[in-house]
């Protein structure tokens, strides 16, 4: 049965395969549905599912992927490679990348098909991430070595993995089965990944934990039959061990002509580009803060999709420095984590987090859990509110919860992938007022462009007087605002 939405202008097929997944449904095209990314269009399998896999999966596409989505199902089984063959294979050229996502699994940063995106716009022909698992542990995914056969390398690259769409016609039938010509059932990923890796050296390995693993589903296949460990099963080995040993595929030039495969013995050393001055800055501003805040990079390492650079976390800092005393963030959980681990380095501070209650605030009590930050941090959860203004809509954080605190000094706001970020930036200080001291403050607010900082700050300035806003004031993003007199 076929469920298919034609006339897409989409750049990115995301490929989701499914079985007998119920529970895990819903989360994972929701996690797709949080993308920043646009160019989205979801190709979902259902495998011959018992359960109701198929009728929770299509209420979801149509809900959220309308005229973006097209719903396959099988009635019975074909595994992941032969879908792979039958479905993926032949909408490849409407494409310009695949992204794999399985249908019990679930992407962790609502940024990362757009920064894959910017990598195949480079050029890039294979891009992928690391990952992490719902039992907590990280994966070990690295880049690959390009003067070697990636056969030749241990498995690195598995989820979440991305291929430029030209690169899979090219993969013949045969290396989709086992040596018996039967379809794999087995690592049916590592089945796809490398006659992919075999055809081209232009790959990036991106480190984000990107993608969450469910490694507790009973019915995945490490967890369904026999096991060689707890994320291998028996199977899945010897179908591995059978796709490592096949020839390796042509090596292609981008206008697909055969070329010799890269040397296999040590190449001479590259002269190593020059540093650009930004990047040096940005190391500097890394050694400082590992110095001085030891707490960030455990902070770092459970905030899976923070993105604060450097320089960024170093400006935040300053005013924890200039105005010490109670801080108040609002934001994603992932961005508290860090902030938290600058609050720890300054004894005259405390933190209060402003979360969502039924996913941000659950997500920042287990980080700083794991990275031993919670001492200094109040985690207030809340409800979110529909909000207007100039004619658009936000859903920004009810802050009733605050009424008794002490007033803050500091104030960080991350409302970067928020809905109508603007509105969100402009509501946020006319929202808080009440809440921050009198005498002095730095209010921060962080924002995805520069541009729109200063739309934010022409807005602010109609509807408040006396403050003072410093337009890239947060290393070379966002603003710091504070009142005029302040020296």
């Amino acid at each position: 049965m076929l469920d298919s939405v034609s006339g897409h202008t989409s750049d990115c097929l995301v490929f989701m395969p499914a079985r007998n997944c119920e529970m895990y449904a819903a989360d994972a095209i929701r996690s797709l549905a949080r993308q920043s990314f646009d160019g989205i269009h979801v190709l979902y399998v259902d495998d011959a599912s018992q359960d109701r896999t198929g009728e929770i999966a299509r209420h979801y596409l149509q809900e959220l992927f309308p005229g973006r989505h097209s719903y396959i199902r099988n009635e019975t089984q074909f595994g992941k490679s032969r879908n792979v063959w039958e479905h993926l294979r032949p909408r490849a050229g409407e494409f310009e990348f695949i992204a794999i996502l399985d249908a019990d699994d679930q992407l962790a940063d609502v940024a990362i098909l757009e920064k894959m995106s910017r990598r195949y716009q480079a050029g890039k022909d294979v891009v992928w991430t690391n990952f992490f698992t719902d039992r907590g542990h990280q994966g070990k995914n690295c880049a690959l070595d390009p003067r070697r056969s990636p056969r030749e390398q241990r498995w690195s690259t598995s989820h979440f993995f991305s291929f430029r769409a030209a690169l899979l016609p090219p993969i013949p039938e045969s290396y989709f089965k086992d040596d018996a010509g039967d379809w794999f059932m087995g690592a049916c990923d590592v089945a796809l990944a490398l006659p992919v890796l075999d055809q081209t050296r232009n790959y990036d390995f991106l480190p984000d934990l990107a993608y969450r693993y469910t490694m507790t589903n009973p019915l995945s296949l490490h967890n369904s039959t026999p096991a060689v460990n707890e994320v291998t099963s028996k199977l899945q080995l010897k179908n591995s061990n059978m796709v490592f040993s096949k020839p390796p595929l042509p090596l292609l030039k981008h206008e697909d002509t055969p070329v010799t495969d890269a040397p296999t013995s040590p190449a001479p050393a590259a002269r190593p580009a020059p540093r650009s001055t930004d990047q040096i800055w940005q190391d500097q501003a890394a050694t400082l803060l590992f110095n001085r805040y030891p707490g960030l990079l455990a902070a770092k390492a459970v905030a899976v999709g923070a993105e604060l650079e450097p320089l960024q976390l170093l400006s935040l800092s300053q005013s924890l420095e200039r105005m010490p005393g109670p801080v108040l963030f609002i934001g994603p959980a992932r961005t508290a984590a860090l902030v938290s681990a600058l609050v720890a380095g300054h004894p005259e501070c405390t933190l209060t987090c402003l979360l969502d209650g039924e996913s941000e605030a659950p997500a920042l009590r287990a980080q700083l859990h794991l990275s031993g930050l919670a001492k200094k941090v109040s985690i207030l959860p809340t409800t979110r509110a529909r909000v207007q203004m100039d004619g658009k809509e936000c859903s920004f954080p009810a802050s009733a919860v605050l009424a008794g605190a002490d007033p803050f000094s500091v104030v960080i706001v991350d409302a970067r992938g928020e809905e109508n970020e603007d509105v969100f930036a402009i509501l946020a200080l006319p929202a808080l007022s009440e809440h921050i001291v009198e005498t002095g403050f730095h209010f921060c607010t962080l924002t995805s462009s520069s541009a729109l900082a200063e739309r934010v700050v022409k807005r602010i300035g109609e509807l408040t007087v006396g403050l003072q806003h410093c337009l890239g004031g947060i290393g070379g993003t966002g603003i710091v605002t504070f009142p005029a007199q302040q020296g």
